[in-house]
């Protein structure tokens, strides 16, 4: 009973060291931006933005990845109320070859898109992953021999960090200035043990390249990071900008 006691009470003093939380999470940004509950209930002016696809300048980041990451934060900065989200990328040459079928003769006048009727942007977003790294670090499960070796050994799976960093720039389209910058970043730990922990919350689905990451650390450290960058987006654009009325939906 009392070896008992001695491996209970250095377990729990070994989790406390090694696992503060068990299962954490960290998101870190330059300076603060408005809070979740701000951007979700926000009914002002909007701002139109663009975002162009991220550029790669992580050893592990390819170009699929920097595409599906600038989808996700077209789409998150959508959801946040503050922005008209113009399309760009594969979905602006889906539109042009659109436009240039209606210009054929072959769509009945009148049914199509007018010359000019466009909207521009008056920011593009533009981002580079400076880290993508899905598995930053690791521990075993191996702690050695006797009772405590024992118990430890019998629970212990491995600990897998996550890590994603990301710089911003904020360019004003018809000055080619940059108006603003930042970097944020995504930090996520999973401590599995006997896979009871392994989990992760959440059902956002992750597009394309991104697919692969589901239910892992990577999954909740991007998700994190671009939560973290539409609220400093939504906070570094300066407020002449936010001039639009609500688009319909």
């Amino acid at each position: 009973m009392k070896r008992l006691l001695m491996a209970s009470a250095a377990l729990t003093l070994i989790l406390a060291l090694a696992v503060p939380g068990l299962a954490d999470t960290k998101v870190s940004v330059q300076s603060s931006g408005p809070t979740v509950n701000e951007v979700a209930t926000y009914d002002g002016p909007r701002a139109r933005i663009a975002v162009a696809n991220f550029k790669c300048k992580a050893a592990k980041c390819g170009g699929e990845i920097g595409e599906g990451l600038s989808d996700m934060l077209a789409t998150a900065l959508f959801n946040s109320n503050r922005f008209i989200v113009l399309e760009r990328g594969q979905g602006l040459d889906d539109i042009k070859q659109e436009l240039a079928l209606m210009d054929s003769g072959y769509v009945e006048k009148g049914k199509g898109a007018e010359k000019g009727s466009m909207e521009g942007a008056d920011i593009m977003l533009m981002g580079a992953v400076t880290a993508f790294e899905p598995d930053a670090s690791g521990i075993g499960g191996g702690f050695g021999g006797g009772l405590l070796g024992t118990v430890l050994g019998g629970i212990a799976g491995g600990k897998k960090e996550a890590y994603i960093a990301a710089d911003l720039r904020l360019v004003d389209v018809r000055r080619a200035r940059v108006i603003n910058s930042t970097k944020v970043e995504g930090r996520a730990t999973d401590w599995k043990l006997g896979g009871a922990l392994g989990g992760l919350a959440g059902n956002v689905a992750l597009g394309g390249a991104l697919g692969g990451y589901k239910n892992t650390p990577m999954e909740k450290a991007i998700r994190d990071m671009l939560d973290a960058a539409v609220a400093e987006i939504s906070k570094l654009v300066p407020e002449n900008y936010y001039r639009y009325k609500p688009a319909r939906r």
